[in-house]
């Protein structure tokens, strides 16, 4: 486990005291964090129990540059400008900030495969009656040629997962954006399944939006999420609510609110700052491996294990060699499957939706070992 395509496992594993009585293999759930993230939460509760921001600060100033700070470590671990990131509250909160900043028209439609974790269905599509054109799976993935078939000069959003939640599969971004934007369309990606896991590139591949939830790979907190805006889209986005960080009121307000070109005007209000200091630790944790190294020791993993469960007979879901760490497989009674192997300290998830099967999803601190046990559970 020493030293493996230049991680130090046994090092890294020492940092999640849980590893040494389970085998977790269930990130595409939840996460879990290393003593370092969980420093960051009592770092923030010790600062507002004895009242002590540094210097001549008051404690939402330290607060606020702690946010500013770790917003420039978003954006470049996600390899995008700090304007081009907002606070949010979940995925399901950024996707919103998305579907509701638009001015629908009548004719509009949407675009998304049908298992999105948010289907790009909302009170908002339904209410300006914009038609929902939803993408049928053939083969367990959704085809790029499938994809462009639903869409045309009336699509105002295409909506994809960069990783599918159910299955790991992942979607080519840049090609999704070309199609979509040839037709003036833009593009809003969930990618809660792949940053943390995967070495990405949001600039580069095209895409207006993304969305983020970070408690699963990145190992950070709940209720605080990203959300990732491309910048020639920020102007033309509305806020869909207003506080004391976006004020459209001319006259005496108690804050000034956010400079124009930043996506932080979508943030309307206080955040979890909490999350803040959490989350700042988890990305400074995985900058010390670097995201490449990361996903190269992913896939690996990945690979073996379905291979593995190939050679055991078993119907696969994820389709071909795993392109994320999640690998699913056809299970007929997959909740009780996945209650027996948590009271066996092995954890993973046993779904019914999307056809009973079991979610294997394990990150790179995992070892062959972890992987072992668990087949050895299923033989």
């Amino acid at each position: 486990m020493h030293g493996v395509n230049g991680l130090n496992i046994k090092k890294i594993r020492s940092d999640f005291p849980l590893l040494a009585e389970w085998a977790y293999l269930d990130n595409a759930f939840v996460g879990v964090m290393p003593k370092q993230v969980k420093e960051g939460y009592e770092e923030y509760v010790d600062l507002w129990y004895r009242f002590s921001p540094p210097g001549d600060k008051t404690i939402l100033q330290e607060w606020l540059t702690r946010t500013t700070r770790l917003r420039g470590k978003i954006a470049e671990f996600i390899k995008v400008k700090p304007n081009e990131i907002a606070f949010t509250m979940c995925t399901g909160s950024g996707l919103n900030i998305v579907v509701n900043g638009f001015t629908w028209r009548k004719g509009d439609n949407v675009v998304f495969p049908e298992w999105e974790h948010n289907v790009l269905y909302t009170n908002t599509t339904v209410r300006n009656h914009v038609e929902s054109r939803v993408v049928h799976a053939r083969d367990n993935r959704f085809e790029l040629a499938d994809i462009e078939k639903q869409i045309d000069d009336h699509t105002r959003l295409v909506q994809v997962s960069h990783v599918s939640y159910v299955n790991g599969d992942t979607m080519d971004l840049e090609a999704v954006s070309d199609m979509a934007h040839e037709h003036g369309a833009k593009v809003l990606v969930d990618a809660t399944q792949a940053v943390g896991a995967l070495d990405v590139d949001y600039t580069a591949s095209g895409v207006d939006f993304v969305a983020v939830a970070p408690y699963k790979y990145l190992m950070g907190p709940t209720g605080l999420a990203f959300l990732y805006v491309r910048e020639e889209n920020i102007g033309e986005l509305i806020p869909d609510r207003t506080g004391w960080k976006n004020q459209i009121y001319e006259g005496d307000n108690p804050e000034e609110s956010v400079i124009e070109g930043s996506a932080e005007k979508f943030e309307y209000g206080t955040i979890n700052f909490q999350g803040v200091f959490a989350l700042e630790k988890a990305i400074d944790y995985l900058n010390q491996f670097g995201t490449k190294a990361i996903e190269k020791r992913n896939l690996k993993l990945a690979g073996y294990l379905y291979d593995e469960l190939v050679s055991m007979g078993k119907e696969m879901y994820t389709p071909d060699t795993p392109t994320s760490p999640i690998v699913s497989y056809f299970e007929d009674d997959p909740l009780p499957l996945a209650a027996k192997l948590k009271a066996k300290k092995i954890k993973v998830t046993g779904r019914e939706a999307h056809d009973g099967h079991m979610r294997i999803s394990g990150h790179f601190y995992n070892t062959k070992e972890d992987i072992n046990l668990l087949l050895e559970k299923l033989a």
